[in-house]
């Protein structure tokens, strides 16, 4: 749906005069899976699932042409479980994103809201199964939350020059306590710190590549503990074929001095089958540098592997039919120990994969745009 002031008397998005102003826009995937999973340990179970291909969500974007150039505009959007109907990212409202900009040509963008930090788009862009539940590259990305999501964040976005573009933000920590938790368990209990990012982005010739940097923290009674990654990617596009990947490292800067690191490289291929049908191909590995992450103590050096399979098939432009099967395979608790971080995406946080053991998912699902 994508209509001038749509339905405004029962979203309240506009009203009156303004209607003739803005271009408001509602829009969303519903996306729902059924799945067969396993987890060492723990056996089979059958489930319904939210968000497989892509995470189901709903939101409002909307323009207002200023003259000579000049745009406002605003997002808000949210995280809903198609399974359950339930609101995610804690049961905000518009959890996922909420922000309101200025933009122009020649001058670029500025963001003031809850938006994602710039190494969130650097990864997406470069996964051939774009932040599917199935992606081991989704699973680098969600195991550390400082990298996802940011409130109290200003953004500027460069114009495109010769291909290249640019980003920058800041996130102001607002003295937010922090604590560990099962989404997060390397925060230290204190305040939040600034949050800082940056992303370069080339496009050109069916050439995406990019590379960002993203650090954060908690500031404690012992001192600062730092959060720290950065990620190289870049896919290659043609005639619906494409071939990516990436290189992915997160830092956990101690206030003792220790420094545990995690470190990932996916690859990935997308093979179109005709005009509807389409394949999808992974493989990953992750390792840490011998040090579980809360603490810094010494442990056996860890890594996951990861193996996501798949097939895509369009019954419209807007409909889609997906089959995926995704495993993880652990050796030594990966992710510095932290044996949860494996599973994110497929099986979400408080699913805890054992050190040695593995996880399976073979799904069935559908996706459809609004």
């Amino acid at each position: 749906m994508n209509k001038n002031c749509i339905t405004a008397a029962a979203l309240a998005a506009c009203a009156g005069a303004a209607c003739a102003q803005s271009n408001v826009t509602l829009y969303g995937i519903a996306d729902a899976y059924v799945e067969s999973a396993r987890i060492s340990g723990k056996g089979s179970t059958a489930k319904v699932s939210n968000g497989g291909m892509q995470p189901s969500r709903w939101g409002l974007r909307g323009v207002e042409d200023l003259g000579d150039g000049l745009k406002a505009g605003f997002v808000l959007e949210s995280g809903i479980s198609i399974d359950t109907g339930t609101s995610l990212q804690g049961g905000r409202l518009f959890g996922r994103q909420a922000y309101v900009s200025l933009s122009s040509p020649a001058a670029g963008e500025v963001r003031l809201g809850r938006q994602y930090a710039p190494i969130h788009y650097s990864m997406v862009f470069s996964d051939v199964d774009p932040f599917s539940a199935f992606s081991p590259v989704l699973a680098m990305y969600v195991s550390n939350g400082d990298q996802s999501r940011q409130d109290n964040q200003v953004s500027y976005w460069t114009p495109s020059l010769g291909g290249f573009s640019a980003a920058v933000a800041v996130a102001a920590g607002e003295n937010a306590a922090t604590a560990p938790s099962v989404p997060t368990p390397w925060v230290a209990a204190g305040t939040m710190k600034r949050n800082v990012g940056g992303l370069l982005r080339y496009q050109g010739g069916g050439l995406d590549a990019s590379l960002a940097y993203h650090q954060g923290g908690q500031a404690t009674a012992a001192g600062d503990a730092d959060q720290k990654s950065y990620n190289i990617g870049a896919i290659y596009n043609v005639s619906g074929y494409a071939v990516g990947g990436n290189f992915w490292e997160h830092r956990n800067e101690l206030v003792g001095g220790a420094t545990p690191k995690t470190r990932g490289l996916a690859l990935g291929v997308k093979v179109p089958i005709g005009t509807a049908w389409s394949a999808v191909a992974q493989v990953a590995r992750v390792e840490d540098n011998g040090q579980a992450y809360a603490t810094g103590a010494a442990k056996a050096e860890g890594r996951n592997t990861y193996l996501n399979v798949g097939l895509n098939y369009r019954l419209s432009k807007r409909t889609d039919v997906y089959l995926r099967y995704a495993r993880i395979e652990d050796d030594n608790g990966g992710y510095n120990g932290r044996a949860t971080t494996a599973l994110y995406g497929i099986f979400g946080p408080g699913n805890t994969l054992p050190a040695g053991g593995s996880a399976s998912s073979l799904a069935l699902g559908v996706r459809h745009a609004f």
